[in-house]
């Protein structure tokens, strides 16, 4: 397959069998593209892209399903997904943004709906997180403001806890909804932990 035909495969799925045929012909086509001499960085990030691709459609369709609006919503990526380094066996490290006026009211209208989109990544191959770094986690799914306090203490206080937790998150990209959702997220990493010697 062609790189454009891969994502038009990807662009229309819209069924758990399709979607997981997608991620099967990304694995072989950067398969193939390895073994023809591309480069690890230039791969990586083929493949963090092509990954990308599939979980927006994924993210999407998911959406749909459970009338869920995404632009009120940003799906995020940690760890090697989000510093768009990831490799053919890479696992799942992703969480949400939500908008709301109430989260205590409005936290539970997402979970079933991020438990469907992990699912389906993990039956694509991209396991669920040992560590529970993943959206259907409660703790994974929190408002801007949420997000930011949370950043701010491990920042802060910067326990050795704080700075396991600050390696796999502080490497943060959105990949679907709104994205400008976390712009304000990647500024206070990039200026708070900056000025701090800890970082």
């Amino acid at each position: 397959l062609s790189i454009k035909q891969l994502h038009t495969a990807i662009r229309t799925a819209r069924t758990p069998e399709e979607f997981k045929a997608a991620a099967a012909d990304i694995r072989q086509t950067t398969g193939t593209l390895m073994a023809q001499g591309v480069q690890a960085h230039q791969l990586t990030q083929l493949i963090s892209h092509l990954n990308d691709v599939l979980t927006q459609q994924l993210v999407s369709v998911t959406a749909q399903t459970h009338g869920r609006d995404m632009s009120q919503a940003c799906w995020l990526a940690f760890g090697s997904e989000g510093r768009s380094e990831q490799t053919v066996a890479t696992d799942q490290d992703n969480g949400r943004i939500f908008v709301s006026e109430d989260p205590a009211r409005d936290r539970g209208a997402w979970p079933a709906f991020a438990n469907d989109v992990n699912e389906a990544l993990d039956a694509c191959g991209f396991p669920l997180c040992k560590g529970n770094v993943i959206a259907r986690n409660p703790q994974c799914c929190l408002t801007a403001h949420e997000w930011r306090q949370r950043f701010s203490k491990w920042i802060d206080q910067g326990s050795p806890q704080d700075l396991l937790a600050a390696s796999i998150y502080f490497d943060l990209r959105p990949v679907a909804g709104q994205l400008d959702l976390a712009r304000d997220l990647q500024e206070l990493i990039a200026t708070k932990a900056q000025a701090n010697p800890r970082f």
